[in-house]
């Protein structure tokens, strides 16, 4: 979630009909997040916790969100098992980060990400997805710097 900037956007796709809950591992983070949306009048549940041991119950969440960092995680794939483990059937989960794509042209936005962060010389990680996974898709954004992993849960 780092300092929140993704939630005004799901604040309005969500309208008044959803509940935003975010996760960071740092209390400065959840902080930072918790200024910005009182300036923005966003209301979120805002938790301490990793993203590999997820502090939620099983199927609690209609779809989750993951957007930057992944690449940096010890437990990469503990960290996607937790998101589509609080996913409920049928729910949908995305996943947002840096990476290198392996079918094109490395982007300019790609060679200096790279430069200065090589943990993010991999392919969106589909290998770490749960077997089940239905509906997978990758796609590209920022410039083919950003993937998108996006799946339902069965």
């Amino acid at each position: 979630m780092g300092t929140g900037t993704n939630l005004p956007l799901l604040a309005e796709a969500l309208g008044q009909t959803g509940r935003i809950v975010g996760l960071d591992i740092s209390p400065a983070m959840l902080g930072r997040c918790r200024d910005r949306l009182l300036g923005d009048g966003i209301e979120a549940q805002l938790v301490l916790g990793e993203a590999a041991h997820l502090p939620f119950r099983e199927g609690g969440f209609d779809a989750v969100l993951h957007h930057g960092g992944l690449a940096e995680f010890g437990d990469r794939k503990g960290a996607i098992y937790e998101m589509a483990r609080v996913t409920r059937s049928g729910g949908k989960v995305v996943i947002c980060d840096a990476g290198s794509p392996t079918d094109r042209k490395l982007s300019l936005a790609n060679r200096l990400l790279l430069r200065f962060q090589s943990e993010y010389d991999r392919p969106p990680p589909t290998d770490l997805l749960p077997e089940r996974a239905k509906d997978v898709s990758v796609s590209w954004f920022h410039g083919g710097g950003w993937y998108m992993i996006e799946f339902v849960k069965p």
